[in-house]
């Protein structure tokens, strides 16, 4: 009897030290579960497609190690189908590194069926929070979360809401006037530190971030017509070409701008079905990358203003290189990039581009100015024939020869231009004088020689294996030109191959 109490006491105490033991373990674990994973993993938000609860890291894979959650303001925000454009590239990308992806908007099933549409992120992973519940329990931003003075009225509040997309609501009033208050003031960069930089980024281009929008990319806008690609604009009846079109490997100017026209165009035109909750326009979102085993969180931004959906613009989607390599976290849409475009490329551009272009309107007054100046220095026939054969002579024999002028800052860019290009010791420089206006005879007959060999009238004039490019910026197609589409390289490169097998 002694015994067998002896072994129930032994087996009790085994199994409370067990019970013991697994507690304490439990206890541990959950200590060490990060309360924005539980958040997460607790909240109830609608699937796209029935409307019904979802959960959020149920839904994104139960088999894949890692989750990574994108928590978007409206979705008729143009933050979200900017961002979207990113994620929706890097989806296999993604699903090969073990990462499910679940994409949470403010709106409707009607909203998520036209966004998934617009946007091509599958109905599968997107999902709603209709009131920005999530968004809230986890604390993200409102801009400088005013509140409307007192002594406004609700007459002036609805006039001001009237003059504003989707109008007056006919009620929560105050609420919709106090969410747009904010917004407002973070699109005026209040309470959204990032946002007026993003801004500028847009219009003016970024040397270190990829190019944007694509060759046979279109948005229309009224009367306003962009593309194909950066070049082409069409105002009304009216047509003209970007300066900066021939330029590749960088974000250009107003390319950036170029597509948050198009997407802002598709949510003005779809106010009413992309906005559904006009009280939380003020609500921002957030980037978490969660581990599904640990509840670690692995990576967190949270959006601090209007466009600053990624703590790095350029390339949103860098925190992600870890795990799907750094060449698709760097450029997801797999447009031209040149990661050093600004050191590659920094000659033959910046404002002496369109100064050039429109001194290349100028050619026939300064032809005739060459002629005029030409006979007034007692240049004859004679003359221009021995110029002539020289500058014949001249390119026959050298490799690049380029004839400036020692002040002009076209002559000098490009003597730069060509020294990035690798090419020095194979130039052959020909300073015909200081300025057109400070010739000499001799000089004069030259610059008329050129005129009519070339039919160009200004200065540089550049020869490349003989044969006549231009300028820097005029010409056909011109050195800026050849250098973008690296045509310059080969041009080169072809003249050594010549010399090699003679």
């Amino acid at each position: 009897t002694d015994s067998i109490h002896t072994t129930c006491t032994q087996v009790f105490r085994m199994r409370l030290s067990i019970l013991l033991l697994a507690a304490t373990t439990l206890t541990t674990i959950s200590a060490l579960v990060s309360p924005t994973f539980e958040t997460i993993q607790n909240a109830q938000v609608l699937n796209s497609k029935t409307g019904a609860p979802s959960s959020i890291l149920s839904a994104s894979g139960k088999e894949l190690s890692k989750s990574l959650v994108v928590l978007l303001p409206q979705l008729g925000e143009f933050d979200s189908s900017e961002f979207c454009e990113h994620l929706v590239a890097v989806q296999d990308d993604l699903a090969k590194a073990g990462i499910g992806l679940s994409v949470v908007g403010i709106g409707n099933q009607q909203c998520a069926s036209e966004f998934s549409q617009f946007s091509g992120l599958p109905m599968e992973q997107l999902f709603l929070d209709p009131d920005a519940s999530l968004h809230k329990e986890l604390k993200l931003n409102k801009g400088p979360d005013w509140d409307l003075p007192e002594g406004v009225s609700d007459d002036v509040l609805k006039f001001a809401l009237n003059q504003l997309p989707g109008g007056a609501p006919t009620d929560n009033l105050r609420t919709v006037a106090r969410a747009w208050l904010n917004y407002l003031a973070m699109c005026a960069g209040i309470g959204a530190p990032g946002t007026l930089p993003e801004i500028l980024r847009g219009y003016f281009g970024d040397f270190s971030a990829p190019e944007r929008f694509a060759e046979d990319d279109v948005v229309t806008a009224g009367f306003v017509t962009i593309g194909p690609g950066v070049g082409p604009v069409k105002l009304g009846p009216l047509s003209y070409s970007q300066w900066w079109q021939d330029e590749r490997g960088y974000q250009r100017p107003v390319e950036l701008a170029t597509v948050r026209l198009k997407n802002m165009v598709e949510v003005l035109t779809k106010w009413d079905t992309y906005v559904s909750n006009p009280a939380t326009i003020d609500q921002r979102g957030a980037t978490y990358l969660l581990d599904n085993d640990s509840g670690e969180v692995l990576y967190e931004y949270k959006h601090r203003g209007v466009l600053t959906y990624s703590e790095t613009m350029p390339r949103p989607l860098t925190f992600l290189a870890p795990y799907i390599g750094e060449d698709v976290a760097k450029n997801p849409l797999g447009l031209l990039d040149y990661d050093d475009a600004k050191k590659l490329n920094s000659q033959g551009r910046g404002i002496l581009k369109p100064a050039g272009k429109f001194m290349s309107l100028l050619g026939p007054l300064f032809a005739l100015e060459n002629k005029l100046q030409a006979k007034a220095l007692g240049v004859d026939d004679a003359d221009l024939e021995a110029a002539k054969q020289d500058i014949q002579s001249t390119i026959s024999e050298n490799k690049v020869v380029v004839y400036t002028y020692g002040l002009s800052p076209f002559s000098s860019q490009t003597m730069a231009l060509l020294k990035d290009a690798g090419c020095t010791t194979d130039v052959k420089q020909i300073e015909i004088g200081p300025e057109w206006f400070l010739l000499g005879k001799e000089a004069s007959a030259t610059r008329t020689a050129l005129l009519e060999l070339t039919g160009q009238s200004s200065l540089p004039h550049i020869f490349i294996n003989g044969q006549h490019i231009g300028g820097i910026f005029s010409g056909n197609p011109g050195l800026a030109a050849l250098q973008e589409t690296g045509q310059l390289q080969d041009m080169l490169q072809a003249k050594e191959m010549v010399a090699e097998e003679s």
